[in-house]
């Protein structure tokens, strides 16, 4: 017992290293200026996205850097959300919209869409983002010149995300909370191991030739977390990646309940602990009932000082993620259990072989 309580208080403290680097370090997408007129292909897989679609084509209408193109694939929805992209369409010659076909045996609807959009794309950079993403007006420029900079194949960023209801900040905080904890996002780029790769499928900006070489959606196009697989493999290629976290430019309401996010998060959350079901668990179980193990064999003391780490490490996700340092700390209890649910439910979906998501079910 005490060799656990004393691995416990370390690797809490390993976290908490890890998480004040990353804010130390000032892993944000930084501003800048693009050094050359590339052209970016923002490609948008959609699938009754009436609620969100108007407003990301709105910002991207409004963006500084102007040498773009946006192409929607509507992927058989049944709402709304063709007619709005041909309301666009009309006003901005910049946009396109592909209608989507029957979903092949062997896909998931995402991978497929973004794999289509590729093949239309004309672009020096593909910008794959998804439907219920919001752009500042200086996010193409800002994540070119970021780009561009460092040479990257891929840039991946993780938005700010908008939280409107209690479930969603009960849930949608756990996404940064495992990333900026358990990741130095500066070995993103600067080591060259798979196992230092992350990504968010939100926002991928790739080299459009390198992306075409390769078609990484096609290659991965049965997974649900295809984002982590492409920049794992990427780096595995030997090509320049980075991830870095969104101070606004890019925002994002993933969920909108409690149970969407629990449904959402489980489709990937296995793949943040090295696709390994037990690693998630045991992680989720150590984050949540840790501070008993280290209160019976070392006592008090220790315990306080084991549940003040944890704490701040909330703090610092906070401040790294531009999330309420308030809600964070005061939710960090509940978060805590639902982010066992999620684990769990994911553990259950995976002994199933099925989840659900846009209507569709999902091997995984």
């Amino acid at each position: 017992m005490v060799f656990l309580a004393v691995a416990i208080v370390a690797f809490t403290l390993l976290r908490l290293t890890i998480a004040a680097s990353n804010l130390l370090m000032q892993q944000w997408l930084k501003t800048g200026h693009p050094e050359a007129n590339a052209k970016i292909s923002v490609l948008i897989p959609a699938r009754n996205e009436e609620q969100n679609i108007e407003a990301l084509l709105g910002s991207i209408i409004a963006q500084d850097y102007n040498h773009w193109e946006a192409i929607i694939y509507d992927d058989l929805s049944d709402d709304r959300t063709a007619e709005i992209v041909r309301n666009y369409v009309r006003k901005d010659p910049r946009i396109r919209l592909i209608h989507g076909k029957e979903l092949p045996g062997g896909w998931l609807g995402k991978n497929h869409a973004c794999h289509q959009l590729a093949h239309h794309a004309k672009g020096d950079c593909l910008l794959f983002v998804d439907a219920d993403v919001l752009m500042h007006k200086t996010l193409l420029g800002d994540s070119l010149a970021h780009f561009q900079r460092h040479r990257l194949a891929l840039l991946s960023i993780f938005p700010r995300q908008i939280m409107r209801s209690i479930g969603e900040r009960l849930s949608v905080p756990l996404m940064n909370w495992i990333l900026v904890s358990l990741l130095p996002l500066i070995l993103t780029r600067t080591s060259s191991s798979p196992a230092l790769a992350a990504a968010n499928g939100q926002f991928m900006l790739f080299d459009a030739k390198t992306y075409k070489q390769n078609l990484f959606h096609q290659r991965f196009k049965d997974m649900a977390a295809e984002d982590i697989a492409i920049a794992r493999q990427m780096k595995r290629n030997g090509l320049r990646i980075q991830t870095v976290l969104g101070r606004g430019q890019v925002q994002c309401r993933m969920y909108r309940s409690l149970n969407e996010a629990v449904q959402g998060f489980a489709k990937n959350v296995i793949a943040f602990f090295g696709s390994n079901p037990l690693l998630a668990l045991v992680y989720a179980l150590v984050t949540t009932f840790g501070v008993v193990p280290v209160w019976l064999s070392m006592g008090p003391g220790w315990a306080a000082i084991y549940l003040s780490a944890t704490l701040v490490i909330r703090m610092l996700v906070a401040i790294a993620s531009k999330q309420s340092i308030v809600d964070n700390t005061l939710t960090a209890p509940l978060q805590q259990f639902v982010f066992i649910s999620v684990v769990l439910r994911a553990i259950y979906n995976k002994s199933k072989k099925k989840n659900t998501w846009k209507g569709r079910f999902i091997d995984i």
